[in-house]
């Protein structure tokens, strides 16, 4: 083993010294963490004495900090860089329920790494191996941050022929993540996944790409009696190819075939071919044909649909479009549905002397036939964003609940009801909404699957009218108008009763931008077949101060709901205020501070707040570097209060002058 430094070109030295290994250690440093996090929650219910609990976790860690990088024989042979923390840690942890107390203490030893290894990297045939651990605090508003130790390891091999590029790897994670209140927050997955792909350029027209996943997920949420394994196979074929004059048209087609098993299991197939011609730089056709089958919950489900595009823009203020579709679907063996229909959508954006006008319509009708003795459907991949004051209504009536699963995009982690979000029967309506101290954080999509019950012998015809209208003036100011309605109108169905669901939303709104600040508000009037109610909205956000030492930002949005329903007649009001400052007091010193205030009132439900603070104190002078961080959280839901308070501190002296090569640099340096 021998050490390189730089020579005088700035070549490393492991190309100029003989040898088989080469290693250069290029960082060197001492480390100090500490934390202390204290939490208090109450609950109350009915008929019992209040739960009071109360948590105590303390952490301390001493590490030395290092970095590699090197070569064997010649980095275009075998070429690492590397980073390892090391050193040992103790833990501190004490609860106390009512008169219940427990506690523990731990003292073991710190690893992190960062480790990735590229072997033959300029060759045809190449490798990179990698591997990964870390700590890392995760924030969460108005809820005490959590601990996540997370590791990753993979590996990959690449293959270049001629027109062939091909991968083949495999990857391994394990997140943990704890909170210091006993198990109620703590998650873990872990996921395998080995992949193939392979993929074809024949020419700039033509694309081939064939891939192949196996994924093993399995998760825990420790806070309930929940865990989830999953096995996933997944075959995805793309095909690309340009033809005509100029290559102005195209056929795309997709094949994929999905096989999983355990508590999500489900078996997917689905083929869909796309023919695009491109008649004119105004005139466009899109044919496409899609089938699809799944197997869910002993549900088998057949579909076809195929569908017609037309897309005209004869300038550019102005498109038009046209799309006409028709559906036969099978479910099971005595339940068919056929529906056929069409959209039709225009918009208009068009310089004025004041400004800008910007307008858009679509009409939307469809037939839906129900033909057999009547059963489920299912639905998966059903996409909300949900909101913990306005009502998300999922998209189908008769939900079996007990089906109903909900999870993130990628499907890795499963939100559960009572615990991340709430699920409420609203007559033949299903209503969910995102809990405030649950997993699912503010404008996440969340996706549901599940299966309804469909009436047999119905028939369903739906229109749909979508207007948007909006002036934004030269001098910042924007009204606009916006209306939807949809009416249905349903007969003949054996055993279950039909439902119409008609809605009509109208919102007349301002907006006002200025360099520095913007406002607007709304009034918004939604009349629904299940729960109505009229709203108003206000949001503001001010850039107070931007310059080179200071940034103060603060934002505000008021919201006013009046539903009144066959539910239930309630008002709900909320308030959600934001404030973010940093300042540069020197080259060396910088601060940070970030507050949120969530206040709401509802009228059946009583009242929330929320509050979120944290604030950060950063030091770097030459080779020291001090990061301190205060945290506090309350979250206040009825009669139950989650108090959280937290500290962190990180204290780091570089000592990668001590290093040899860094010693003639710095004597170099105080010469000149």
């Amino acid at each position: 083993m021998t050490p390189s430094a730089t020579s005088g070109d700035d070549a490393p030295a492991s190309r100029l010294r003989p040898g088989w290994l080469h290693l250069h250690l290029t960082e060197l440093g001492l480390e100090f963490e500490g934390s202390l996090e204290r939490r208090r929650v109450r609950s109350s219910r009915a008929f019992r004495a209040d739960t009071i609990q109360r948590n105590r976790d303390e952490r301390f860690s001493e590490s030395v900090s290092l970095r590699f990088s090197g070569d064997i024989v010649d980095p275009n042979l075998i070429r690492w860089d590397s980073s390892f923390k090391l050193g040992l840690s103790q833990e501190r942890y004490r609860e106390q329920t009512n008169y219940f107390t427990r506690s523990d203490s731990d003292t073991g030893l710190l690893l992190e790494y960062d480790v990735a290894v590229d072997i033959l990297p300029a060759k045809p045939v190449s490798a990179q191996v990698y591997a990964r651990r870390s700590r890392d605090r995760i924030p969460r508003r108005f809820l005490p941050s959590l601990l996540e130790e997370r590791s990753d390891a993979g590996a990959a091999v690449y293959a270049t022929h001629g027109i062939w590029t091909g991968e083949l790897g495999f990857d391994w994670s394990d997140v943990d993540r704890t909170g210091n209140r006993s198990d109620e927050d703590d998650e873990r997955l872990e996921t395998a996944r080995f992949y193939l792909d392979n993929r074809w350029v024949v020419s700039d027209a033509h694309h081939l790409r064939i891939a192949f996943d196996h994924e093993r997920e399995e998760s825990q949420y420790q806070g309930s009696e929940f865990a989830f394994d999953t096995r996933r196979d997944q075959l995805r074929v793309e095909h690309e190819l340009a033809f005509g004059e100029a290559r102005r048209h195209r056929l795309d087609t997709y094949i994929r075939w999905n096989n999983e098993q355990g508590d999500l299991a489900r078996d997917e197939t689905e083929i869909t071919p796309r023919l695009t011609l491109r008649h004119s730089d105004a005139w466009e056709t899109i044919y496409r044909y899609s089938f699809y089958r799944v197997e869910q919950d002993a549900i088998e489900v057949t579909r076809h649909k195929a569908d017609v595009q037309a897309i005209f823009k004869p300038g550019e203020p102005f498109r038009l479009s046209a799309d006409f579709f028709a559906i036969w679907e099978r479910v099971d063996k005595d339940v068919e549905v056929h529906e056929f229909g069409g959209v039709l959508d225009a918009t208009l954006r068009q310089p004025t002397r004041l400004g800008t006008l910007s307008a858009s319509a679509s009409f939307q009708a469809e037939q839906s036939r129900t033909v057999g003795s009547g059963g489920e459907r299912v639905v998966h991949g059903e996409a909300h964003t949900l909101d913990p004051t306005r009502p998300t209504f999922l998209n189908e009536l008769d939900v079996r609940r007990a089906t109903l699963r909900a999870y993130n995009a990628d499907r890795t982690r499963v939100y559960l009801p009572a615990r991340d979000y709430t699920v409420l029967q609203v007559g033949r309506r299903t209503v969910v909404n995102r809990l405030l101290s649950g997993r699912i954080t503010e404008n996440e999509v969340v996706y549901f699957d599940y299966r309804y019950r469909i009436p047999a012998g119905a028939r369903i015809d739906s229109y749909r009218a979508d207007v948007w209208l909006e002036h934004e003036f030269t001098f910042g100011l924007t009204p606009y108008y916006g209306f939807e309605i949809r009416r249905q109108d349903a007969a003949g169905s054996r055993g279950t009763p039909v439902f119409t669901d008609n809605t009509e939303r109208h919102g007349f709104g301002l907006r006002y931008d200025r360099p520095s600040w913007n406002a607007s508000g709304e009034v918004e009037l939604f009349d629904d077949s299940v729960e109505p109610y009229d709203a108003f909205h206000l949001h503001g956000r001010w850039w107070i101060l931007r310059t080179a030492a200071h940034s103060l930002d603060a934002s505000a949005r008021a919201d006013h709901y009046s539903f009144k329903g066959d539910f239930a007649h309630r008002r709900v009001a909320t308030v959600d205020l934001d404030v973010t400052h940093t300042t540069h007091l020197s080259s060396y010193l910088s601060t940070s501070l970030a507050a949120g205030y969530r206040w709401e009132d509802n009228s059946r439900d009583g009242e929330t707040d929320g509050v979120d603070l944290e604030g950060t104190i950063r030091y770097q002078r030459g080779a020291l570097s001090v990061e301190l961080t205060v945290e506090y959280d309350l979250l206040a839901l009825r009669e139950n209060r989650d108090e959280g308070f937290g500290v962190w501190v990180n204290i780091r002296r570089d000592l990668s002058h001590l290093l040899p090569g860094r010693k003639a640099e710095r004597s170099a340096w105080a010469m000149r």
